[in-house]
């Protein structure tokens, strides 16, 4: 049997949570493929159209048209959305196994903080004595946190696509939401 070619499309609730989870999800799929028993081609998710925030007619369309050229589909949407997902998959009874939920305890930020030394790259004039808290789930804004991080900056979303690259993917295996 040959390889294969996996295809992965992702829909985000917005622009910030793309920047990060476009890198990231192409460095897991890679990581994953050194350890699968069948070889597979992957060439990185390509993000959909739409935000997963919009009508959920929208959303309905572009699922249905992804599906059409990608093998997995995946849609984000922060905890507080969680339902939005499973009533998407319910409406591809046939299709729901293609489409996976990425959803994180509270805000994806939370994960941009799992590791301290991509942070700390991310942002070099940052103060070095700033502690990100242990236990990134627990933490209740996970937004302001990462802003505080990130030195407050205006532009904080273009540090990112650099998390998304740089983050240690073994300290984000350590937190339950994101190994699930």
């Amino acid at each position: 049997m040959g390889r294969r070619h996996l295809s992965l499309a992702l829909l985000t609730e917005g622009a910030s949570d793309q920047w990060f989870l476009v890198p990231l999800i192409d460095r897991q799929v890679a990581e994953l493929a050194l350890g699968a028993s069948v070889g597979f081609d992957y060439s990185g998710v390509v993000a959909g159209e739409c935000h997963t925030v919009a009508h959920r007619d929208l959303v309905t369309r572009e699922v249905t048209d992804l599906l059409h050229y990608f093998d997995i589909v995946v849609i984000h949407h922060d905890h507080n959305e969680r339902s939005k997902v499973e009533a998407i998959r319910e409406r591809f009874p046939g299709d729901a196994h293609r489409i996976v939920a990425l959803v994180p305890v509270r805000e994806t930020e939370a994960w941009m903080l799992a590791d301290p030394e991509a942070l700390a790259e991310s942002v070099p004039t940052r103060d070095a004595g700033w502690k990100v808290p242990r236990d990134v789930q627990k933490i209740a804004d996970p937004k302001a946190v990462l802003k505080a991080a990130l030195g407050g900056r205006r532009d904080a979303e273009h540090a990112f696509a650099r998390l998304g690259q740089t983050v240690a993917l073994d300290a984000l295996s350590k937190v339950p939401a994101y190994r699930r």
